[in-house]
C-alpha cells in the first residue's frame, strides 16, 4: 500500500492538473458565489453562451434572461446538488441551445457552502462533447462529482479508491460498496484476464489505454462501455494509480448497429435503383450503381470507377457538368439540368442530372442522379417539328384559300367563255359566211374567225395555266391538313404525284424521274402525314445525287402489292449510297450523314414514326456508290373504297332550276351566276345574314340548290344551315357547302356528321351544272 504522505502529495499534484484541465475543458464550467455573481468560467462556457469572458465575470445570475435555470443554481446554496435540462436562451447573445446543467456546492475549510460549481453542456452536441471528454480525461478530474461520465480511481493493484455519482448511476453500486473492490467486479468472468492485462500495461508503460468491452451492473445487466484509462504518476515518475473515465455506450452501440443495418438497406436500395447514380470527387468516379453501368453500356462498374467523370460527358456539356463539381458547401444541391452523356459505343444520350454534396468515406463528394430523358427530348423535338409543320401548314392553307377564291371565278369565267360564249360567236360568224350574206362582209368575217381561233387558243393556254395553278394549290393543301390524326382511304398515287410536284424543283436538277405505278388498292392513312413521308424520301433521294448530272442519274418511284395484299412503295436513287455502319443508325434521332447546314437528323426518324403509327414499316437498302432504296409498306384499306370522283352528266333537267348563291366574294358570285344562268334562275346573297333574311322573309322563296360558302364573316355556312334546319328544313336540304379549303375542325366534323354535300374551290362549272340538274330531277 502507498503511505499517506505520498498519497496526499499525489492528490495535491492531481489538484493542480485539475485546475489546468478546468481552463481547457471542452464543456462549460462556471463558479459563482452565494450572492449569485459569476466569479469564474472557462472558455467552453463562454463559447456555449456566445458571449465573452469580460461580459460574463461579475454577471448577476438573477438578472439573466432565461430564468428557468435559476432554481437549479440557487438550490446548490442549500448544500444540495441540482440539475436542469432543457432549452436555454443566452443573456449576452442570441444563442439558443438545449443544455444539460449539473450544479454542486463549493465549501470552505469549515464545510460552509460558499458558492457553487456548474457544469453545462450542449446536449445537441453530446456525442462530440463526450468524445472530447474521453480525449481529455485528466481535464475532467476537477469536476469528478459533477461529471456526467463515470470517474473511477484505481490503485496500481486495481482496487477502487474513487467512485463518482455517474459511476454509481451507470453500474448501480454506491461508492461505499465499491471502495476497495477489484476491477474484476465490473466485467464478466470471461473478461477478467483481459482487464488485468490492461492494468498491467498501464502500470508498466505509463501510457493511456482506451478499450471498449462488456461490463456487468449490480443488477446483473450486461452493458457496453467505453473506457479511457491513464496512469497517474508522482514527480519521481512512479505510477501511483490509474484514472478511468467511463461512458455507457450501450444505446449508442444499438444505434450504430441500427445505422449499419439502415446503411446496408440503403446501399441495397441504391444498387437496385432504376435511376443511374454515381459518386464523383475531384473529377473522378468513385462509385457507379448497376443502373448507370447498364445505361452507359458497360459490363461492370470496375470499368468506370477511377476514370475521369468528364470522359462520360459530351464535350459540349463539359462546362455544365464541371460547374457542379466546383459547387460550394453552402449550396449543396443543384437544380436538375440536362446533360448529354456518352455511352461506351459513342452514342450520346440525354440525361436529367441532379447533384448534391455529401460526405462519402469521410470526405466531401458529389452524389449525382441521372435520369434518362432521351425519349422525352425526342418527343419534344417531335412536338416542335409538328408545331412547325402546323404553322407551315396553316400558312400554306391560308395561301391556298386566298388563291382558291379568285381562281374559282377565273376558271368559271374561262370555262363559260370557252365552252359557251365563244362557240356562240363562232356559230354566228359561220352563218355570216353563208351564201346569202353580203360578199363585202366575207373578208372581215374571215378575219374575225381567224382572230377568234387565236383567242380560243390563248384561252385554252390560260385554262391550262389556271388548271396547273389548281393542281399546285391542291397539292399544297395535301401538306397543310390540320387533321393530322384523321385517317381514311388514301390513293398513294395521288399523294406520290403531289409529293413529286412539291419536290420537283430539286428533283429535276439532280436526276431523271421514272414512275412505275402498279395496280394498288387504297391505303388506310392520313393524306397529309403520308405526303410528309414521301416528300422527305424524295428530297433525300435528290440530295443524295450531286447536281449537274441529271441526265446520268435516276430517281425511280415504284408501287406494287406484296403477297399479303399490302401496298409497297419504293423510292430508289442512283446516288452515293449509305455506308454500312450508318445504315443501322439511319432512323436514330439527330443522326445524319448530311452536312450540318443541310440535315438535322430528324427527317427519317419522323418518317419512321409516321409509317409505324399507320401500321406500316419502312426499310432501307443501300450500296455505297450504287444508290439507296427506301421501301414503305402500308396496310391496304379493308373497307369499301371511295366512289369514283368523276362526274357523269345527268339527263337534261325537265325545267329551269332555282339557285341561290351565298358567298362574300362578289366576283365569284357573279361568275357562278353567269355560268349557271343559261339553265337556271340565279339569286345571289353577299352574306349569311342576307341569305337568312331572304329565306325566312315574308315571301320565303324556294330553291333547288343553295350554294353556300362554308367560311364567311358574321354568319358562316354552318350557322346558316343550323338556323335553316330549325326554321325551314326544306331549305336546309337544298344547301350545298363550298369552301376554299380552310375551315375549322368543328366545321369539318359538322360536314362529316350531317352529310351535307361539300365542294372545294376551284370547281368546274360543268360539275356544278350537273349537280343542279340532278337536284331538279330528284
Amino acid at each position: 500500500m502507498v503511505d499517506e504522505h505520498d498519497f496526499n502529495e499525489a492528490l495535491r499534484e492531481s489538484e493542480e492538473r485539475y485546475r489546468t484541465l478546468f481552463e481547457q475543458a471542452p464543456f462549460g464550467v462556471f463558479l459563482y458565489e452565494r450572492s449569485l455573481r459569476l466569479t469564474e468560467c472557462n472558455a467552453a462556457f463562454v463559447n456555449l453562451v456566445g458571449s465573452s469572458y469580460e461580459e460574463l465575470i461579475g454577471l448577476d445570475i438573477r438578472k439573466i434572461r432565461d430564468q428557468r435555470v435559476i432554481p437549479a443554481i440557487e438550490r446548490v446554496l442549500e448544500g444540495e446538488p441540482s440539475s436542469y435540462e432543457g432549452p436555454y436562451f443566452a443573456t449576452t447573445s442570441d444563442r439558443s441551445v438545449t443544455v444539460q446543467l449539473r450544479c454542486t456546492p463549493l465549501r470552505d475549510g469549515d464545510g460552509e457552502v460558499v458558492g457553487g460549481l456548474g457544469v453545462v453542456e450542449d446536449v445537441t452536441e453530446r456525442l462530440r462533447v463526450l468524445e472530447a471528454l474521453r480525449a481529455s480525461k485528466q481535464r475532467l478530474s476537477l469536476h469528478v462529482q459533477a461529471s456526467p461520465l463515470a470517474v473511477i480511481g484505481w490503485t496500481p493493484e486495481g482496487r477502487c479508491i474513487e467512485w463518482n455519482a455517474s459511476a454509481a448511476r451507470i453500474f448501480g453500486w454506491s461508492a461505499d460498496e465499491m471502495y476497495g473492490e477489484s476491477m474484476d467486479r465490473l466485467v464478466p468472468e470471461s473478461a477478467h484476464a483481459h482487464v488485468r492485462s490492461v492494468a498491467l500495461r498501464l502500470v508498466a508503460r505509463r501510457g493511456s489505454q482506451r478499450s471498449t468491452h462488456e461490463n456487468v451492473t449490480k443488477d446483473g445487466r450486461r452493458i457496453v462501455c467505453d473506457w479511457y484509462n491513464t496512469s497517474l504518476v508522482d514527480p519521481q515518475g512512479n505510477v501511483i494509480g490509474i484514472a478511468s473515465l467511463v461512458a455507457d455506450i450501450t444505446e449508442r452501440i444499438a444505434a450504430e448497429e441500427a445505422l449499419k443495418r439502415s446503411e446496408a438497406r440503403f446501399r441495397a436500395l441504391i444498387e437496385r435503383a432504376p435511376e443511374a447514380i454515381a459518386v464523383v470527387r475531384a473529377g473522378v468516379l468513385l462509385y457507379a450503381n448497376p443502373a448507370l453501368v447498364a445505361y452507359l453500356g458497360y459490363a461492370d462498374a470496375s470499368e468506370l470507377i477511377g476514370t475521369p467523370s468528364l470522359d462520360r460527358v459530351h464535350p459540349d456539356d463539359h462546362h455544365a457538368f464541371a460547374a457542379r463539381e466546383d459547387a460550394k458547401a453552402s449550396d449543396p444541391r443543384h437544380a436538375a439540368r440536362e446533360v448529354r452523356l456518352l455511352r461506351r459505343d459513342g452514342v450520346a444520350v440525354t440525361a436529367e442530372v441532379v447533384s448534391m454534396l455529401v460526405d462519402y468515406d469521410g470526405a466531401p463528394a458529389l452524389l449525382v442522379f441521372a435520369r434518362d430523358v432521351t425519349e422525352r427530348k425526342q418527343m419534344q423535338v417531335r412536338l416542335l417539328q409538328a408545331d412547325r409543320m402546323v404553322s407551315v401548314g396553316t400558312l400554306a392553307a391560308g395561301v391556298a384559300h386566298e388563291i382558291n377564291n379568285p381562281l374559282a371565278y377565273l376558271l368559271a369565267n374561262l370555262e363559260h367563255v370557252v365552252k359557251r360564249k365563244l362557240p356562240q360567236i363562232s356559230v354566228e360568224l359561220e352563218r355570216l359566211q353563208g351564201e346569202d350574206v353580203d360578199p363585202a362582209l366575207q373578208p372581215p368575217v374571215a378575219e374575225a374567225r381567224r382572230v377568234l381561233g387565236e383567242v380560243l387558243e390563248m384561252l385554252d393556254i390560260a385554262r391550262e395555266g389556271a388548271d396547273r395553278v389548281r393542281t399546285i394549290v391542291r397539292d399544297l393543301k395535301t401538306f397543310s391538313r390540320a387533321d393530322e390524326e384523321r385517317r381514311g382511304p388514301v390513293d398513294v398515287h395521288r399523294v406520290l404525284d403531289a409529293s413529286i410536284n412539291m419536290a420537283w424543283n430539286q428533283i429535276r436538277h439532280s436526276a431523271q424521274l421514272v414512275r412505275e405505278y402498279g395496280e394498288v388498292p387504297l391505303v388506310d392513312a392520313n393524306e397529309s402525314r403520308l405526303g410528309q413521308v414521301f416528300l422527305n424520301l424524295l428530297v433525300n433521294a435528290a440530295q443524295a445525287i450531286p447536281p449537274g448530272h441529271a441526265a446520268e442519274n435516276e430517281i425511280r418511284v415504284t408501287t406494287c402489292t406484296d403477297p399479303s395484299g399490302d401496298v409497297r412503295v419504293a423510292i430508289r436513287d442512283s446516288g452515293c449510297g449509305i455506308p454500312a455502319e450508318a445504315v443501322d443508325r439511319i432512323f436514330d434521332p439527330f443522326y445524319t450523314t448530311k452536312p450540318e447546314a443541310v440535315g438535322t437528323g430528324l427527317g427519317l426518324w419522323i418518317c419512321q414514326g409516321i409509317v409505324t403509327g399507320l401500321g406500316g414499316a419502312i426499310v432501307v437498302e443501300s450500296i455505297v456508290g450504287r444508290g439507296t432504296t427506301f421501301t414503305v409498306t402500308l396496310p391496304a384499306q379493308r373497307g369499301p373504297a371511295n366512289e369514283d370522283d368523276r362526274v357523269t352528266p345527268p339527263e337534261p333537267a325537265p325545267r329551269r332550276g332555282r339557285v341561290l348563291i351565298v358567298d362574300d366574294e362578289p366576283a365569284l358570285a357573279r361568275a357562278l351566276r353567269i355560268g349557271l344562268g343559261d339553265e337556271n334562275d340565279v339569286t345571289t346573297a353577299a352574306s349569311g345574314r342576307e341569305a337568312l333574311a331572304l329565306l325566312l322573309g315574308e315571301e320565303r322563296p324556294s330553291f333547288d340548290v343553295i350554294l353556300c360558302d362554308l367560311m364567311m364573316p358574321d354568319l358562316g355556312g354552318v350557322e346558316l344551315y343550323q338556323q335553316l334546319n330549325a326554321a325551314r328544313p326544306d331549305a336546309a336540304r337544298a344547301v350545298v357547302f363550298v369552301s376554299g379549303g380552310v375551315f375549322t375542325a368543328q366545321a369539318h366534323d359538322f360536314v362529316e356528321r350531317t352529310g351535307v354535300p361539300h365542294l372545294e374551290k376551284p370547281f368546274e362549272i360543268e360539275r356544278l351544272r350537273s349537280l343542279v340538274r340532278a337536284r331538279i330531277r330528284t
